[in-house]
């Protein structure tokens, strides 16, 4: 609009060729942060892409410490691994009390 009314006026002290200037530098601006996220994005996917074959080559070698003779699931390997022993698992069965069994609940001095 500046442009076509008026390009040779000067408003608050600024040809038009500041404003355009000031424009340009915004859109390079722009340009740049648009690169720059794609490279970030890329970067990202790569990391991600490493990381699932990272934790794949883990299992594998976890695999490995549990199915090799010398070693297995009860080794002071596989502990330091992280992991449980087998020998020292538990089953997991946990075995709840019914309703109305066992002593009652609550202070059981103010009772007596």
């Amino acid at each position: 609009m500046w442009k076509e009314q008026a390009p040779e006026a000067v408003f608050a002290g600024k040809p038009l060729v500041d404003l355009e200037a000031a424009l340009a530098g915004l859109q390079e601006s722009n340009k740049d942060l648009k690169i720059r996220d794609q490279a970030r994005s890329a970067a990202v996917k790569t990391r991600d892409d490493k990381l699932k074959s990272l934790a794949t080559l883990l299992r594998n070698l976890v695999k490995g410490v549990q199915s090799h003779p010398e070693y297995g699931e009860d080794s002071p390997l596989y502990r330091a691994m992280g992991f449980v022993p087998f020998s020292e698992r538990r089953s997991g069965l946990t075995r709840r009390a019914k309703a109305g069994s066992g002593p009652p609940a609550g202070n059981e001095e103010a009772a007596v």
